[in-house]
C-alpha cells in the first residue's frame, strides 16, 4: 500500500488518481453517514417509545393507587363507624371490608390495626395470616410519620407461600393526633403483570415496575428470582432519576443481562417508577438487514470506481511522459540562469525582452511589469532616467547604440559600478550579461589599507597586552592557552615557551608546581574541574603571595581570565581588619568585640542559662601619671596594664579596652558565680597594684572594679553594662582601688547624673554655652588654615566643663541635637568674619545625623552667617560612620553636594576599617591623638599612620593628625606625608576673640 501511495506521489496521473479514490471515499463516507443515520434514529426512536409507553404506564398506575387510595379512605370510615357504635359486632366491620375488597382487583384483602399493630380488622374469611404487623416495613413507616399520606411499601414475601405483595397503607390517628394504628391492603403484583403483558415490545422488551428504594413490584416478562430483590445501585437510581423524573438510557439488564434500550417515568407521588425496555438486538434488527444489503451493493460499486481510476492513471502517465523531456531541459534553464551570479538578460531583433532571470531585476530594482517577456528596451531605459540615472544620450540614443556595445562600465546614482557583456545572436538579438563590481573595486582599493592597519592593530594589541598591570591568558574549550601576555608569566614565574598557544591548563599547573608558585589551598584536579567555572576568586600561592583571579566565560566554551598580585592589598587589608577589630595600643579586643561577645553572652543565657559576670575596670591615677610623665608613658602604662589582665584571665574570658583607662570583662560560666567574680576582681587588684616600671620612673597605680552578675541584675548586654558602670563609679567615689558588686542603692550616683542632665536642659536657654577654636596647620607651609571648633560648658557653679563633662549626657538627653544647632550656627558666624582662605571645622556626632535634619540645620546656618560652604568642614567620627552607615551615607552626599568637605574623625579610634571608607564621600582622613602621638618612637603607630596614608593616597583625599603636642611629633607626621596637623604645639583651644591667623605658628601663650 505504501509503494502504491509513493508511485501516486510521483506519478502525472496523480489528480485523476486522487479524484478517483475522493470519489471512493466519497462514496463510503456517505454510506457511513447513512448507516449511521439510521443506526441513531433507530437508538432514538426506540428510546422515545419507551419513554411513551412509561409515561402511559405510570399514569396509568398513579390511577390505580388512587383507586386504592380511596378504598382505603372508605376503609378507614368504616373503621370511625364502628368506633362510633359501641358494641359493634367486629364481624360487622370485617364484612364491610369484603364487600369493599370484592370491588378491586388489585388488593388481595384490607383492614386496620390497633396501635401495637394488631390486626382489629380484616377482609380474610378466616383469620389472617398475621396477627400483628407491627415489624412490617409500612406500619414502622406510618407509625413514625406524623403524616397521614398514602404509603406503598417495598416488596414481601407472603407469610403463607412464596407469593410476594406489596401493602398501601395509611396512618389512623386519635383525636389528639397521637398514633392510633393503620389502614392497610396487600396488593397483588400479578393485577400490574397482566397489564404489561398486553404491551407489544417485541421479543425480548420488558416492563418493570420498581419502587425506589430498588425492589422489583412486578415484571414482564416475570423473573420470580427478581421480585424482592434489591437493585438500589442501578444507574437508574443513583444516576438518572436524581436529575430527572422520566427520560430513557442503554444498559445491560441486571435482571437478565440484556443489552436493552429503555425509557421511565417516575409515578407521581408515589414512590414508584416505571420502566419500559426494548432489547437492543430487536431494535438494531432492520438495521443490520440494511447494512448487509447495501453494504455489498457499495463495495461493489466502490471496486469498479478504483479500477476505472487505475486505468485513467496509467493514460495520463503516458501522454505525460512525452513531455517530461521538454520540462526537463526547461527546468535546468530556468535553474541555470536563476543560480548565475551576474543578471542576465535576453532580447530579441525587435529590441523585446524575451526573457531575464531574478539577479537582474533586483539589480536594477525593476519591477515586475518590466521584467514581462516582450516588454520594449525603450521603455525599460525610460525607468532608469525617470528614477534619477543620468546620462549624457537619449533614450533612442541608448537603444539604437546599446546593440553594438560588446563591453560597458556603467554606475548607477547610487554609486553601484555594473559591468555588462553583450553578445549578438544570429537573428539579430543579443544577450547580456550584468556583474555588480562594486565590492570588487571597493576591496581592491580597501586591501591594501587594510592591510597596513591590521598591522598597526597588532603591534598596538602586543604593545596594550605586554604592557598590562595585570596577567591576561585565554583559552579555548579543550583547556589549552590561545593568547597570554608576559605579564601572566612573570606573576608565576613562567619562561615564554611555557605559556606559548596550545599549552593545556594542567601542565601550566605543574609547571607552576615546579616553580613553587601553585595555589596553597586548592588541588589541581579540583581547580580543573571546580574553579574555572568560578567568574572571580582571589587565591593564595604557596610563596605567601596572593592573586585575584577574575574570568569572563565565552560562548564557545573557553574563557578570558585575568590575574592581579594583590599582595601588598591583602595585607593592608588584613591589618587594618586587625585593626578594626582590636585596640591599637594594647592589642586588646576593642568596644564593638566586646559588645558582640556580651550579646553572645546574653543569647546563651537566654538559650541555655548559661550564667556570666560583668567586670567594668578603670584604672586610678591614670591622669596623673599622663599628665607628669606624658602620653607616651601613659601608652606604656596601658600596655602593661593589658598584660596583667591578660595573664589573670582564662582563655574562656573576654578582656577588652573600651577606651582611656576603661577595660571590661566577661566571666563565663564560673559554678560560683559571685566567688569567682570576687576571686577574679582581688586577683586584677593586686596585680594591678604592683609597681610598674615606665622608662626608670615607678608609678604605681589602682583600678576600681563594678560588678554585674547575669541574669541576677540582668539578661541584656545595654542593662548589664549600665549596673556594673554604676558599681563602677561607687568604687570611684567611695575611694577607688576596689571592686564593688552592683545593689539597687547604687543608682543613686545616677541621681546626680539626672541632676546634670537637668542643668544641662536649661543651659541652652541661658547662654552658657561658648565655642573655643584650636588652629590647624598646613604641615607643608606650618601656616594656620583653618580652626576646629570646640564647645564649653560656663556651668553656674561647677566652672568650665569641657565636653566629655557632659556631651555623653548631653546624647543620652537628646539635646545634642539642639545643642549641635547652635554649635554650627555660632561657629559659622564666627567664621564667617575671619579671612577668606581660614576653614572651619565642626565636629557632627552621631546624634546629629540620626535626628534627620541634619541638612536643613547646616543650610539654616550657611544662609544666616553667609560662609562660603567650601570653607567648612564637617568631622565626622568613625563611630557614626559604622552605625546605619546607609542612612549616613545619604546625608554625607547631600552635605557633599552643597560643597561642604567631609572629614573622617578619629581614625584608627577602633572602629575605622576599609570597609568604612569604600563609597563614603570623605574629603580628608583624620588620624586619631594615639596614633598620631606614637607615630614617633612605635612601630605600630608609624605602621597605623602608613595604612591611612596608603588608603588615603589610593581615595585620593587629604590626611591630618590631631594631638601633636612635641616637635619630634610633628616633624615624624610632616616626615610621613600627612598634610595637615593641629594640637598643643600649635595652640590650645582659645575663644574667638583670641584666635591669630597671621603668624606661621600660634603665639606663645598658646602653646602647652
Amino acid at each position: 500500500m505504501l509503494g502504491l501511495f509513493r508511485w501516486l506521489g510521483r506519478s502525472p496521473g496523480s489528480p485523476v488518481a486522487v479524484l478517483g479514490i475522493l470519489l471512493s471515499m466519497s462514496t463510503i463516507v456517505l454510506f457511513c453517514f447513512d448507516i449511521e443515520t439510521r443506526y441513531l434514529e433507530r437508538i432514538v426512536a426506540a428510546k422515545t417509545d419507551a419513554r411513551s409507553f412509561a409515561k402511559v404506564l405510570a399514569e396509568h398506575t398513579a390511577l390505580a393507587f388512587d383507586d386504592i387510595d380511596r378504598v382505603l379512605l372508605e376503609a378507614e370510615a368504616i373503621r370511625a363507624s364502628s368506633l362510633a357504635v359501641r358494641g359493634t359486632d367486629p364481624a360487622t366491620a370485617n364484612l364491610a371490608l369484603r364487600q369493599l375488597q370484592s370491588n378491586s382487583s388489585v388488593l388481595v384483602a384490607i383492614g386496620w390495626t390497633n396501635a401495637s399493630g394488631d390486626v382489629l380488622a380484616h377482609s380474610y374469611a378466616a383469620a389472617p395470616p398475621r396477627t400483628n404487623i407491627s415489624d412490617m416495613a409500612h406500619f414502622v413507616a406510618q407509625r413514625d410519620s406524623a403524616d397521614d399520606q398514602l404509603f406503598i411499601s417495598p416488596p414481601y414475601r407472603s407469610a403463607v407461600g412464596d407469593k410476594w405483595f406489596s401493602a398501601a397503607s395509611r396512618r389512623l390517628s386519635n383525636p389528639d393526633g397521637s398514633f392510633a394504628g393503620i389502614v392497610t391492603a396487600p396488593l397483588d403484583q400479578s393485577y400490574f403483570a397482566r397489564i404489561y403483558r398486553s404491551i407489544d415490545l417485541g421479543k425480548n422488551g420488558s416492563v418493570v415496575l420498581l419502587h425506589r428504594e430498588g425492589r422489583i413490584l412486578a415484571r414482564e416478562p416475570e423473573r420470580r428470582d427478581a421480585i424482592g430483590k434489591s437493585f438500589a445501585d442501578v444507574p437508574l437510581l443513583t444516576d438518572y432519576l436524581p436529575t430527572s423524573p422520566s427520560g430513557s438510557f442503554e444498559s445491560t439488564s441486571p435482571v437478565d443481562g440484556i443489552e436493552r434500550i429503555a425509557g421511565y417515568q417516575a409515578v407521581p407521588g408515589l414512590p414508584l417508577v416505571l420502566i419500559v425496555t426494548y432489547a437492543r438486538t430487536d431494535v438494531l434488527a432492520p438495521w443490520y438487514r440494511h447494512l448487509y444489503t447495501y453494504g455489498l451493493l457499495v463495495a461493489t460499486i466502490v471496486l469498479f470506481i478504483l479500477f476505472g481510476t487505475y486505468l485513467l492513471v496509467r493514460q495520463t502517465n503516458r501522454l505525460a511522459a512525452k513531455t517530461q523531456a521538454l520540462g526537463r531541459t526547461n527546468t535546468r534553464f530556468d535553474v541555470a540562469i536563476s543560480n548565475m551570479s551576474q543578471g542576465l538578460c535576453l532580447f530579441d531583433a525587435d529590441k523585446k525582452l524575451v526573457i531575464s532571470n531574478r539577479q537582474y531585476q533586483e539589480m536594477y530594482d525593476l519591477p515586475d511589469d518590466l521584467v514581462v517577456p516582450g516588454t520594449p528596451l525603450d521603455r525599460i531605459l525610460q525607468f532608469y532616467k525617470d528614477r534619477g540615472e543620468a546620462s549624457n544620450l537619449t533614450v533612442d540614443q541608448h537603444v539604437q547604440l546599446m546593440p553594438t556595445q560588446r563591453k560597458q562600465d556603467h554606475e548607477l546614482a547610487d554609486d553601484r559600478k555594473i559591468f555588462i557583456q553583450r553578445k549578438p545572436l544570429p537573428d539579430g538579438g543579443w544577450v547580456a550579461t550584468h556583474e555588480d563590481i562594486t565590492e570588487l573595486k571597493r576591496s581592491e582599493q580597501l586591501l591594501a589599507e587594510k592591510a597596513a592597519e591590521l598591522g598597526a592593530i597588532n603591534l598596538r594589541f602586543d604593545a596594550a597586552l605586554n604592557n598590562m598591570s595585570q596577567g591576561l591568558c585565554m583559552f579555548d574549550a579543550d583547556q589549552k592557552i590561545v593568547v597570554a601576555n608576559a605579564r601572566y608569566g612573570e606573576i608565576y614565574r613562567l619562561d615564554r615557551d611555557q605559556i606559548r598557544p596550545g599549552t593545556s591548563l594542567a601542565q601550566i599547573l605543574e609547571y607552576r608546581r615546579e616553580k613553587g608558585t601553585n595555589f596553597a589551598d586548592v588541588a589541581p584536579e579540583t581547580y580543573l574541574t571546580r574553579n574555572i567555572k568560578e567568574a572571580a576568586e582571589v587565591r593564595e600561592l604557596v610563596d605567601g603571595r596572593v592573586v585575584a583571579i577574575a574570568r569572563h566565560i565565552m560562548a564557545d566554551g573557553g574563557w578570558l581570565t585575568t590575574h592581579e598580585d594583590i599582595t601588598e592589598r591583602a595585607h593592608n587589608e588584613k591589618k587594618v581588619a586587625f585593626l578594626a577589630q582590636h585596640d591599637l595600643l594594647t592589642g586588646l579586643a576593642n568596644r564593638v568585640v566586646f559588645s558582640e561577645k556580651l550579646d553572645e553572652a546574653a543569647r546563651r543565657l537566654q538559650r541555655h542559662g548559661t550564667t556570666f559576670t560583668v567586670l567594668m575596670l578603670d584604672l586610678d591615677k591614670f591622669k596623673n601619671v599622663n599628665d607628669t610623665l606624658g602620653h607616651p608613658a601613659g601608652d606604656r602604662l596601658l600596655v602593661e596594664v593589658a598584660q596583667r589582665l591578660k595573664s589573670s584571665l582564662r582563655d574562656t574570658d573576654v578582656l577588652a579596652r573600651l577606651g582611656g583607662d576603661e577595660f571590661a570583662i566577661i566571666q563565663d560560666n564560673e559554678k560560683d558565680q559571685v566567688a569567682g567574680a570576687v576571686g577574679l576582681a582581688r586577683r586584677i587588684i593586686g596585680l594591678i597594684e604592683q609597681p610598674f616600671d615606665l622608662g626608670g620612673n615607678k608609678v604605681n597605680v589602682g583600678t576600681s572594679v563594678g560588678i554585674a552578675f547575669a541574669p541576677e541584675h540582668g539578661d541584656t548586654a545595654d542593662v548589664l553594662l549600665q549596673k556594673a558602670d554604676i558599681a563602677l563609679y561607687a568604687v570611684k567615689s567611695g575611694g577607688r582601688n576596689g571592686f564593688q558588686i552592683f545593689r539597687p542603692e547604687l543608682t543613686e550616683a545616677a541621681d546626680m547624673q539626672k541632676s546634670l542632665e537637668s542643668d544641662l536642659r536649661d543651659a541652652l536657654s541661658r547662654n552658657e554655652f561658648e565655642l573655643h577654636y584650636q588652629p590647624m596647620v598646613d604641615a607643608t607651609t606650618q601656616t594656620t588654615c583653618g580652626a576646629e571648633a570646640f564647645v564649653r560648658w560656663r556651668h553656674p557653679s561647677k566652672g568650665i566643663l569641657l565636653p566629655d563633662q557632659f556631651l555623653r549626657a548631653a546624647e543620652s538627653t537628646g539635646l545634642m541635637l539642639p545643642l549641635g544647632e547652635w554649635i554650627l550656627r555660632q561657629a559659622c558666624l564666627d567664621a564667617a568674619r575671619w579671612p577668606s582662605p581660614i576653614r572651619l571645622a565642626v565636629n557632627i556626632s552621631a546624634a546629629q545625623f540620626e535626628g534627620g535634619n541634619l541638612l536643613d540645620s547646616l543650610l539654616g546656618a550657611l544662609v544666616a552667617s553667609g560662609l562660603s560652604p567650601d570653607r567648612l568642614e564637617l568631622e565626622i567620627a568613625d563611630d557614626a560612620v559604622v552605625q546605619g552607615n546607609q542612612v549616613h551615607l545619604r546625608t554625607m552626599r547631600q552635605l557633599k553636594n552643597l560643597g561642604v568637605s567631609i572629614v573622617l574623625d578619629n581614625c584608627g579610634a577602633g572602629y575605622s576599617a576599609v570597609s568604612s571608607l569604600a563609597g563614603f564621600p570623605f574629603d580628608k582622613i583624620k588620624i586619631d591623638k594615639p596614633i598620631a602621638q606614637g607615630m614617633a618612637n612605635r612601630r605600630d603607630c608609624a605602621a597605623m599612620v602608613s595604612s591611612v596614608l596608603a588608603l588615603a593616597e589610593g581615595l585620593n583625599v587629604a590626611t591630618a593628625a590631631k594631638g601633636v603636642e612635641t616637635e619630634a611629633q610633628f616633624e615624624a607626621l610632616r616626615a610621613a606625608g600627612v598634610d595637615f596637623v593641629q594640637g598643643y604645639l600649635f595652640g590650645r583651644p582659645v575663644p574667638v576673640a583670641e584666635l591669630e591667623f597671621s603668624a606661621r605658628r600660634t603665639s606663645a601663650k598658646h602653646v602647652a
